[in-house]
């Protein structure tokens, strides 16, 4: 009866599993289709503006953007290391590192709101131009997510403390970091540096 009652146990922990990983993946889809209307407005605009705004942004910001490119791939370094230690079952590094992860995580959101800062004392704001209100729409929207993901690693580190192994949990919440870091990728490259 045991055996029994033990394969039924792995068999709905597996349905689980599936169930999980594909509404993260029906999530990441929607937020893909979300991005992927917001760029293709943007490449629609930029094709028929004649002079485009971020050409001529100033050194300080594109600095301050690279920086925060570098900061979100920093995160995902420290975010997949902490998966890694979940996956060994060493609860502390797994715990140190998702701390890291979000220390980084607010130092990308501050200096994206210093970024906003510098580009709208150049009068690069949201209503100057379309390349402000493509821009601001997009970071903005990319920072909701980040803070929703931060939210996600506090609760992460809540379910840790808890439970020794949580592999889904920590799966899930990576997949959904690491797809953010992915995202401020291209809006850097296709809005900033192009």
């Amino acid at each position: 009866m045991q055996t029994l009652t033990t394969i039924k146990s792995i068999k709905t922990q597996k349905e689980d599993q599936f169930t999980s990983y594909f509404g993260m993946l029906i999530a990441l889809g929607s937020f893909s289709m979300l991005f992927i209307a917001l760029l293709a407005s943007y490449g629609i605009l930029r094709v028929r503006s004649g002079i485009w705004m971020s050409n001529t942004i100033e050194t300080m910001p594109l600095t301050l953007a690279w920086v925060n490119t570098i900061v979100i791939l920093i995160s995902s370094i420290t975010l997949f290391m902490a998966s890694k230690a979940n996956e060994r079952e060493n609860k502390i590094v797994t715990l140190n590192q998702i701390y890291t992860t979000i220390i980084i995580g607010l130092v990308f959101l501050s200096l994206q709101i210093i970024l906003w800062n510098v580009l709208i004392n150049d009068g690069f704001t949201i209503t100057s131009h379309q390349a402000g209100s493509v821009f601001y729409m997009l970071s903005g929207l990319h920072g909701l997510h980040i803070l929703g993901g931060l939210i996600s690693l506090i609760w992460l580190i809540f379910k840790i403390r808890v439970n020794n192994l949580i592999l889904k949990p920590m799966r899930l919440v990576s997949m959904f970091w690491h797809y953010l870091t992915l995202i401020w990728i291209v809006i850097f490259i296709t809005v900033i540096l192009i």
